[in-house]
């Protein structure tokens, strides 16, 4: 397979799905992380909540009712890109994010690993114009 759009057709990524064991925190991050939308209300046996891209161009993210989250290594995560990459850590810090300390970082790296509230592994890149 070489990439080309013909060969890819009408596939596109439009959900990321992330596991959560306290699916409302975790639709608080995401929501407030990314500016999206979230459910008014996620109820307690609710194996899925969509959050949205209100412009409607950006892939839903959707939470997914876990017992426990995966820690190591994590089977998929989340790239975000950006060209103030420190500025959104310290933002994504506050809305209750860890930075994973002991991460084996390569010398000259872009990216800082962080985790959301319920332990998915999640990146922020610096990206230049």
């Amino acid at each position: 397979m070489t990439g080309k759009k013909s060969e890819v057709g009408d596939l596109l990524l439009a959900t990321v799905v992330v596991n959560s064991v306290d699916m409302d925190k975790t639709a608080n991050f995401w929501s407030a992380a990314l500016g999206y939308t979230r459910p008014e209300h996620i109820g307690d046996t609710d194996q899925f909540a969509k959050v949205t891209d209100p412009s409607g161009a950006g892939p839903t993210v959707l939470v997914q009712r876990a017992e426990k989250i995966p820690t190591d290594p994590a089977p998929v995560h989340i790239d975000l890109y950006t060209r103030e990459r420190d500025r959104h850590v310290a933002r994504l810090v506050e809305l209750g994010a860890t930075l994973v300390e002991d991460w084996d970082y390569p010398d000259q790296h872009d990216f800082i690993v962080l985790r959301d509230p319920d332990g998915n592994e999640f990146c922020v890149i610096h990206v230049e114009d």
